[in-house]
């Protein structure tokens, strides 16, 4: 099993490679390879994005995301 040292940077380093989003968007804490991801994001399809991000990365015993679209006043728009 990897540490969650090993986790949590693996999950930085993919997380950071959304272009939607800043790292510090996102709180990555990893507790024995139990992970849960933080924060809020400007969309839906961008939390999507964190959440299919999230599950590729191989080695963790669960995954829970409490991740919100919305509440970025700088970026509002309807659909």
């Amino acid at each position: 099993m990897r540490s969650d040292a090993d986790l949590k940077a693996d999950l930085m380093e993919r997380l950071d490679a959304i272009p939607a989003i800043s790292s510090s968007d996102i709180e990555v804490h990893v507790d024995n390879g139990m992970v849960t991801l933080k924060g809020q994001v400007d969309t839906h399809q961008t939390r999507f994005q964190v959440e299919r991000t999230a599950r590729r990365v191989a080695g963790m015993r669960g995954l829970e995301i409490n991740v919100r679209p919305g509440q970025m006043p700088s970026k509002k728009h309807h659909h």
